[in-house]
């Protein structure tokens, strides 16, 4: 039964063996801030203890979660942008000119693939886009730095994606 496994499988079970410095990774001393940071994100992410030293001692700032902090800039930036154009800060979504904007989905501008993809910049008001803004930096970065960039902009986008085919079916 063993030769049947994988290698992957193998690699799994010998890293489940891992030696580490320490037991318990809250007894680390003299941290600075970024492995103070990395330790927080390893007990909120990670369920077991030899999984959080793992990730705590191979954790690296190459590649940095970069991510979730673009894509929340842009959208800050995005929004303020319809906010001066528009003279309007709350509910942009009722005023025409934001209708038009080549960013928003609409169901009759089904050809422009982008509009897919592109409408996970705009929002509604301030209320919305702080909110999307905090949960993507409080939660989206964590999991960045334990997941990386690919897993993560994958997922995102995965669910960019579901929402407009959300949005647009109940357009109809």
């Amino acid at each position: 039964m063993s030769s049947k496994r994988s290698s992957s499988f193998r690699r799994a079970i010998a890293n489940g063996r891992r030696t580490l410095q320490r037991e318990i990774l809250l007894d680390e001393t003299g941290l600075g801030l970024y492995k103070r940071f990395v330790r927080y994100v390893a007990y909120e992410i990670l369920p077991c203890e030899t999984d959080r030293r793992w990730y705590f001692h191979q954790n690296r700032l190459c590649p940095p979660p970069v991510f979730i902090a673009v894509v929340t800039i842009v959208q800050i930036i995005v929004f303020m942008c319809y906010g001066i154009m528009l003279n309007k800060w709350v509910l942009q979504t009722y005023q025409p000119d934001f209708m038009k904007s080549p960013l928003v989905y609409h169901p009759g501008h089904r050809a422009q693939v982008w509009r897919f993809f592109s409408y996970m910049f705009m929002h509604v008001g301030l209320e919305q886009l702080g909110f999307n803004a905090l949960l993507q930096l409080m939660i989206g970065v964590p999991l960045e730095m334990v997941h990386g960039i690919l897993r993560i902009s994958l997922l995102y986008m995965a669910g960019v994606l579901a929402g407009e085919c959300h949005s647009g079916i109940s357009a109809y």
